[in-house]
């Protein structure tokens, strides 16, 4: 009989380190149908993107959340598709990606105003990063601002429906196209994490203008990909894509490893201390990608 109680009690605390290890206790997954505001957020386990104004914001604009960290968006999505976290902070077409590939997920859009993130243009929008002083920096700016509105619309959404399917043909012509340069141009070095759909991903093929990632075999693609050819063409340079974790792009730019950041990063005031930033070639609204 005391064998039998002991291997019962057993068995029961198996389970119970089973669960704590998975995650799969008894809460309650986040009920988020009547979310308006972040305050509706309170008892809600949300993460973000270490060392990015999305966990700043998460951080400093929530109560009641637990907020955790992750080092990328691909720990992110894995986190949420587990169960360790009830949602995620991203950029609008970060979930437009994200939700195509996934229909079991869906995103909370909060716009920046009193029921959600309180967000300036510079917060949400992204720029191409350059080491202080680089002279390059204002014939960057240039060339950004021949390129309107309803065409850097139309390239995010092509960029979104690529991420689909990275390697395969994409019918239609590129909203944004490069000027050609020649082979013994000048190189332009530009950092991503080629990681961050739609705005930079790795993929196999050259595929729909992909560009091969520096010392890989694989090749780099999305918005951030499309602006930085169209950059490098208007500059009169040859386009490197290296890529590189988030919280080093800051770094080897100062250090001139790479020439800019063209990465989906926000020219936020403490970046502003570090690097100088253009104009930004896109914004868009934060918002919360979670579970159906």
């Amino acid at each position: 009989m005391k064998r039998v109680t002991t291997t019962i009690l057993a068995t029961a605390l198996a389970a119970i380190v089973t669960l704590s290890a998975c995650g799969c206790s008894e809460r309650q997954k986040f009920d988020f149908s009547n979310v308006t505001s972040l305050a509706d957020l309170s008892g809600a386990i949300i993460a973000a993107q270490q060392s990015t104004f999305h966990l700043k914001a998460l951080e400093e604009q929530t109560e009641g959340v637990t907020v955790k960290q992750y080092a990328d968006f691909s720990d992110l999505y894995v986190a949420l598709t587990s169960g360790a976290i009830d949602g995620y902070v991203a950029e609008e077409p970060t979930a437009y990606a994200v939700v195509a590939k996934d229909p079991s997920l869906t995103y909370l859009a909060l716009k920046n105003n009193s029921t959600g993130f309180t967000a300036s243009e510079s917060d949400t929008g992204i720029a191409i990063g350059f080491k202080k002083g680089n002279a390059n920096l204002a014939a960057a700016n240039a060339a950004l601002a021949l390129l309107d509105e309803s065409k850097k619309q139309d390239l995010m959404r092509q960029c979104v429906e690529m991420s689909a399917n990275k390697d395969q043909t994409y019918q239609n012509a590129l909203a944004v196209t490069p000027d050609q340069v020649s082979e013994n141009a000048p190189v332009f070095k530009v950092a991503m994490e080629c990681a961050y759909d739609p705005y930079n991903w790795s993929q196999m093929t050259d595929a729909n203008g992909a560009v091969k990632i520096h010392d890989s075999s694989l090749y780099a693609n999305g918005y951030d990909v499309q602006i930085a050819k169209y950059v490098a063409g208007k500059l009169g340079m040859r386009l490197e894509i290296y890529a590189a974790d988030w919280d080093s792009l800051i770094e080897g730019v100062q250090a001139g490893t790479y020439d800019a950041i063209i990465a989906g990063m926000s020219p936020t005031e403490e970046r502003k201390k570090e690097i100088d930033f253009t104009e930004c070639y896109y914004n868009s609204n934060l918002v919360i990608i979670y579970k159906k």
